[in-house]
């Protein structure tokens, strides 16, 4: 069977136990927030914010509540929706949720509704997040010893970077447990055609939770190619069977809606122009950021008007961002050096863990208002640098160390699936600079890191551990 869930057949039961502990950890955290944060925030500049429903996760929401309407209203499932610019699942599986247990998303003023069932919702996805543990447990006890599963299963039970987003609706919970199954379904490297049609839907399924994975597909094949070599041909193209069903779904579903045919979510195209672009058109132009950015607005919005684009429309709005994505490219091969520099000092950022931001101080902080009200610009977070730069030090040099001791086994090719993973989110998104963007980085990570922790264990006990 493709999933064989007897946890009799999990040998080390302090795998089961640690996952349990990590369980009722992030329960006791969702209630800890929810009592604190399901309410609202008053910004400085007077706008209401849910403390908890804000930003990307306020988006989930009302597209949510938009499809509920929509239904309401007797369109299909295929007829609604709104543009595809943010991830694809998480408003879908909010709505679904909120379906089945009755309660609402928005109260009678058209607010977030507040006590309507947020820590049911949470212990969900703390629930599928360590069933995928206990699963992926079982692929671990065949490939490591004892105490490296433990290492690992510790790792993605407990660090808070991993823990806290349970206990939000940011979309990284879900995407963390598809990326666990999908991790271990490809260490079974399986040559059977319909098994991997089943791989290429589960990371057809990622890209849907998260629009970055839409390449994804691509570690996945240069891994196949090296474990299972000439045979590894039939294998990959279920790989793309399985994974297309779901981008052709999604094609066919943006068709029927708005009468667009496009596959990749819209904030992956302007993306450059709003956020890397400035500061290389600053360079190239010797003027400051702001006046960069003033500069790059004039140029589209001269654009919109000779091309008499309406965005309104979503076909107009769809040539914008064309506009915009052609127009960073051009500039960026212009300026290839500074580019490159810019992107590499984003990429430091990116990669310094913040476990605490993005749940707890985005809860906490202002979203709206006065910089000087907001998170990054408090002395909290200033006088946090130091100790993120500290932990982040030492979980990569135990990673080092686990990815040198992972190399001397020239038996074990799962190093190389967990290196281009790392390397492909890495240079997806670190030139964003958002240190939430190297979350799923983690879940890869802690595979290098139990095997840091096994090297560290024999040199300072004298312990050899044989697999479960």
């Amino acid at each position: 069977m493709f999933f064989d869930l007897k946890f009799k057949n999990i040998k080390n039961q302090k795998i089961i136990l640690l996952v349990l502990l990590g369980f009722f950890l992030s329960i006791l955290v969702s209630i800890n927030y929810v009592s604190k944060f399901d309410n609202y925030e008053i910004s400085s500049d007077d706008f209401e914010n849910h403390s908890m429903v804000k930003s990307d996760p306020l988006k989930f929401w009302i597209d949510a509540e938009k499809i509920n309407n929509q239904i309401k209203e007797g369109k299909t499932y295929l007829e609604t929706g709104s543009e595809y610019r943010t991830p694809y699942l998480p408003p879908r599986t909010i709505l679904l949720f909120y379906k089945i247990t009755g309660y609402d998303l928005y109260d009678l003023e058209k607010k977030v509704k507040s006590d309507n069932g947020k820590l049911l919702f949470f212990i969900f996805q703390a629930l599928l997040y360590y069933f995928s543990l206990i699963y992926f447990s079982k692929i671990l006890s065949n490939k490591y010893s004892k105490t490296t599963c433990l290492f690992i299963i510790t790792f993605l039970a407990f660090e808070p970077t991993l823990l806290l987003y349970h206990s939000s609706f940011w979309s990284e919970s879900i995407f963390f447990s598809i990326q666990i199954i999908l991790l271990t379904l490809v260490l079974k490297n399986s040559k059977f055609f319909f098994f991997n049609i089943l791989i290429g839907f589960l990371i057809g399924l990622l890209t849907l939770q998260r629009s970055v994975a839409i390449g994804y597909i691509l570690p996945v094949v240069i891994y196949y190619m090296i474990v299972l070599k000439k045979k590894s041909i039939k294998p990959i193209i279920g790989l793309f069977f399985g994974y297309f069903l779901i981008i052709i779904f999604l094609g066919l579903h943006n068709y029927i809606r708005s009468n667009n045919l496009y596959f990749t979510a819209t904030q992956s195209k302007d993306g450059l122009y709003d956020y890397f672009l400035p500061t290389i058109f600053s360079k190239e132009n010797q003027i400051s950021v702001n006046e960069a950015k003033i500069k790059l607005i004039k140029k589209s919005d001269n654009w919109i008007k000779r091309n008499k684009i309406n965005l309104n429309l979503e076909s107009d709005r769809l040539k914008y961002y064309e506009f915009k994505k052609d127009k960073s490219l051009e500039i960026i091969k212009r300026n290839p050096f500074e580019s490159i520099v810019f992107a590499l000092k984003k990429t430091a950022h990116f990669v310094v863990l913040d476990p605490f931001r993005h749940v707890y101080y985005f809860y906490k902080y202002e979203y709206k208002g006065n910089l000087e009200t907001r998170f990054y610009k408090s002395e909290k977070h200033q006088g946090m640098i130091k100790l993120r730069i500290f932990y982040s030090l030492i979980i990569y040099l135990i990673s080092i160390l686990g990815f040198i001791s992972m190399l001397k086994n020239k038996e074990d090719k799962s190093i190389w699936l967990i290196f281009f993973s790392i390397f492909y989110f890495i240079i997806l998104t670190g030139w964003v600079g958002n240190t939430r963007y190297f979350a799923p980085c983690l879940v890869y990570l802690s595979i290098f890191f139990g095997n840091g922790m096994e090297s560290l264990n024999k040199i300072f006990f004298k312990k050899d551990n044989h697999t479960i």
